[in-house]
């Protein structure tokens, strides 16, 4: 009898402290929606729309951390800021990315998530880590985008158009 009431004990704490405390992307408010798309919808991301030689342009910086607004809402953590600037240039690393499968309708190239911190002394830890706020972007140019790099990106009306190693 004792066997069975530790057993129910363990299995409930088990589940309490399996809950955990990120948010998923499905937890993710989607921009002029007001529930997360079916899970067969494909990814979105800002689309780059110049060539992969094409270098940052200079625009005015912002800082990573201003591109989102968060919010009390726990479903909705945070949005992208509407009072972003019409064009900016951003500082970000790359954490990681997707490959695009043909059959997910991604004419613009592979997926890459763009976060504000970097690896520090601990790539292995960082890399394993979710972070968030992060940006979604689009691009072709996989030779040049590496995981755990940082880079200037230019943005011109939610696209896409440049970046340089900083």
């Amino acid at each position: 009898m004792r066997i069975r009431a530790w057993g129910a004990n363990l299995v409930a704490l088990a589940l309490l402290s399996a809950s955990g405390c990120g948010y998923f992307p499905s937890e993710m408010a989607i921009a002029g929606k007001e529930k997360a798309p079916p899970p067969h919808a494909r990814i979105t991301g800002k689309p780059q729309v110049v060539s992969c030689t094409t270098p940052a342009r200079g625009f005015p910086p912002i800082a990573f951390d201003d591109l989102y607004l968060f919010t009390d809402n726990p479903r909705r953590p945070f949005r992208e800021n509407p009072g972003l600037p019409v064009q900016y240039d951003v500082n970000a690393y790359v954490w990681g990315g997707e490959r695009c499968a043909p059959q997910a309708f991604c004419n613009n190239g592979d997926y890459y998530w763009l976060v504000g911190s970097g690896p520090g002394n601990d790539f292995q830890a960082w890399a394993s880590t979710p972070h968030y706020p992060r940006m979604t972007i689009q691009s072709p140019c996989s030779g040049q985008l590496q995981v755990g790099q940082r880079y200037r990106f230019s943005f011109s009306r939610g696209q896409l158009v440049g970046f340089s190693r900083d």
